[in-house]
């Protein structure tokens, strides 16, 4: 029996193959982490800077809406935030409510004042993550 290589070469190429779609779920994977990372994280410093305007976490997207609604500066701010977090109000899982209560707790007035400044939700709106959804 004499052997032509096609079937030696066809395993080959199959296993590249397969090997080329494993690196690609790898990489989906690796995207999709990076995504959420930045996602959750601009999620905690929404969510601080509302806590910074005073109320309860309670009341976290109708503080939102209200601040969108008037005619101030972090009215963008919070409409890119939106727009990152899909378009749609967030939700505010009980475990980040209890949290940002004790964040907002703990906090002293300077502090509470510098975050309303709104850097810390910028540095989160242009977390490098977020690139990674572009590709």
């Amino acid at each position: 029996m004499v052997e032509d290589g096609a079937g030696d070469r066809d395993g080959k190429a199959g296993g590249a193959e397969a090997a080329g779609e494993r690196l690609a779920e790898r990489e989906n994977v690796a995207i999709t982490r990076q995504v959420e990372a930045a996602r959750h994280r601009l999620l905690w410093e929404l969510g601080r800077y509302l806590m910074c305007l005073g109320g309860g976490a309670d009341g976290l997207n109708e503080r939102l809406y209200e601040q969108m609604s008037r005619d101030i500066a972090s009215a963008r701010r919070l409409q890119r935030c939106l727009g990152r977090l899909g378009g749609e109000y967030p939700e505010w899982p009980p475990e980040i409510c209890r949290e940002l209560k004790r964040f907002a707790e703990g906090l002293a007035e300077n502090k509470r004042q510098a975050r309303l400044l709104g850097k810390e939700l910028d540095a989160a709106l242009d977390d490098p993550h977020w690139a990674a959804s572009l590709r």
